[in-house]
């Protein structure tokens, strides 16, 4: 039976919708004729891809390394597919990948510059990415380099830490703590609490800052920009590192927290045994710059990139 690229592409659909009857919507499939090609699938393979409980579809080990290879497939097809368009474009692609706490103070504006200095040769993909969801997602949306706070173990990525970023509690302007230079547990351990759903591996670390005991939390939800909005609105407070907390700096104070805890800021792009492309190179060097300007301290190898910067 021979493997067919429709197959393939519905079978990444289900892993990415995380339903066949949404994958086979997608694929203009009725979901019964969605579920007889990934039968035919797994017949062909020899392994099953799915765990099946009732209506559930979970992947299998198997299935989730079929994924990987399926998912970079995919991409290598569309890429053919669209090769005379990209060709006439006569542009470099550089795809970014970004986790959406860092987005918009730090990685856009850096971004945008190095878009102004290439302006004519150079296009860019950027992805927004949940760090819990990333470990799928980078295999849908392939980059060529990545930046956040990535605490989960990727061994196909090449990592490196740009900065350790200290913790701030981050208050409306109005509250009772915003004129403290600086935090302690105590300080804040009658304060309602908006936090990061508990599934979060950020959210894990901010714990060990949380009061002991702690059950003051008015919200609890799964992405740190939200987090912050509620706290701009006069809901609770939030524990999140220094670069997270620039993003409502107009209208929040962040103060520093006594405690030496820290959270890595990583560049990262896929293993491929080759160096960096001269673009990624730039990205990183003036991603490093923006961390430096605002006050933060680089790593030795942030600032080795940073040292690049008077080159361009």
């Amino acid at each position: 039976m021979e493997l067919k690229s429709k197959s393939v592409k519905l079978f990444c659909s289900v892993v990415e919708t995380g339903s066949l009857l949404a994958a086979a919507n997608q694929n203009a499939l009725s979901p019964s004729a969605a579920s007889r090609v990934i039968s035919q699938l797994e017949e062909r393979i020899g392994m099953a891809l799915f765990k099946r409980d009732g209506k559930a579809l979970t992947l299998t080990d198997d299935g989730m390394e079929f994924y990987r290879v399926a998912s970079e497939s995919m991409r290598a097809w569309r890429e053919l597919e669209d090769f005379s368009q990209q060709r006439r474009l006569q542009k470099k692609q550089l795809r970014i990948a970004v986790l959406s706490r860092h987005c918009s103070d730090v990685i856009i504006p850096g971004v945008v510059k190095i878009l102004k200095r290439h302006q004519k040769s150079l296009r860019v993909t950027m992805d927004v990415h949940s760090a819990r969801d990333i470990y799928y997602t980078k295999y849908s949306h392939p980059f060529d380099v990545g930046f956040g706070t990535l605490l989960s173990t990727h061994d196909d990525l090449e990592k490196i830490a740009l900065a350790h970023l200290p913790f701030r509690l981050v208050v409306p302007e109005d509250h009772r703590l915003a004129g403290r230079e600086r935090v302690t547990k105590s300080d804040y351990a009658d304060c309602e609490f908006v936090i990061l759903s508990r599934d979060t591996l950020e959210e894990k670390t901010a714990q060990q800052l949380m009061p002991e005991g702690m059950s003051n939390v008015s919200a609890e939800v799964s992405s740190t920009q939200v987090a912050l909005r509620f706290v701009k609105r006069g809901v609770g407070v939030h524990l999140t590192d220094a670069l997270a907390a620039r993003s409502v700096s107009a209208d929040c104070r962040a103060i520093p927290v006594e405690d030496a805890l820290t959270i890595p800021f990583y560049v990262f792009w896929p293993k491929t045994g080759s160096e960096p492309r001269p673009e990624v190179v730039e990205c990183v060097t003036e991603i490093c710059a923006r961390i430096h300007n605002v006050g933060i301290a680089l790593t030795d190898e942030g600032s080795r990139f940073l040292a690049l910067e008077s080159g361009h």
